[in-house]
C-alpha cells in the first residue's frame, strides 16, 4: 500500500504540514545554512508523527537543474520536531501561494498524490544513472513530491521544479533522508 497526502488551499485547514509561506521558526537560528535557498514545504513524517521534513529549494533554477543527482542534488532536507511558521518572509517563495497538506491515506500500489510514500517511485524519466549510485551507497527510497498534482490557483507563475518531481531517499543505516534526485518534464 501506499501512503499519500494532497494539498488543500485552504491554508488554516490543520493538517499534517503545509507547501509555501515562510520558514519555520526552527530555522531562524540556521540563516547560515539557508542562505541562498527559498522555503518550499514542510510535512509531517509518514512513519513518525513527531519528526517533519522540510525542504527549500535553491534561488536560481539554473544551479537546480546543474546539481539534480546525487551526490550533487542542491535540494536541501531537513528534519526536525514541530516548528510553527515565523515571521520571517527573506526565504519565501512569493509566487507560491501557503496551502496545507493533508493525509496521510493509505491507497493502492499504482495510486500516486502530491506526496507519496510507495515501494518504488513513479519516475518522469526512468534511467537508472538517477538511482543508481544512491542504492550502492545504501539509500533507499523513501517518498516522491510530485507537482502534477498541484491543485489550480496554487502558483502564480512557473511551476517551482519545472513540472517535476523531487525523490527523498533514507540511508539504510543512519536513517538520514536527502534529496536523492529531482526530475523534470
Amino acid at each position: 500500500m501506499n501512503k499519500v497526502a494532497n494539498i488543500n488551499l485552504d491554508s488554516s485547514s490543520a493538517g499534517i504540514g503545509r507547501i509555501g509561506g515562510n520558514i519555520p521558526i526552527c530555522f531562524l537560528d540556521k540563516k547560515k545554512d539557508i542562505e541562498g535557498f527559498k522555503y518550499y514545504m514542510t510535512i509531517q513524517k509518514p512513519d513518525n508523527p513527531n519528526e517533519y521534513i522540510s525542504i527549500l529549494i535553491p534561488d536560481s533554477y539554473d544551479a537546480m537543474i546543474a546539481n539534480n543527482i546525487y551526490p550533487n542534488c542542491s535540494l536541501k532536507v531537513f528534519t526536525h520536531s514541530f516548528s510553527d511558521e515565523s515571521e520571517n518572509r527573506s526565504y519565501t517563495l512569493e509566487r507560491l501561494h501557503r496551502s496545507s497538506l493533508m493525509g496521510y491515506k493509505e491507497v493502492e500500489n499504482e495510486t500516486f498524490d502530491f506526496v507519496t510514500q510507495a515501494p518504488n517511485p513513479k519516475l518522469i524519466q526512468d534511467e537508472d544513472y538517477y538511482f543508481k549510485r544512491l542504492e550502492e551507497d545504501g539509500f533507499t527510497f523513501y517518498l516522491q513530491i510530485d507537482e502534477d498534482y498541484y491543485p489550480e490557483d496554487l502558483l502564480s507563475g512557473n511551476y517551482i521544479l519545472g513540472y517535476g518531481a523531487i525523490y527523498l531517499y533514507k540511508h539504510n543505516k543512519t536513517g538520514k533522508i536527502m534529496a536523492g534526485f529531482w526530475q523534470y518534464s
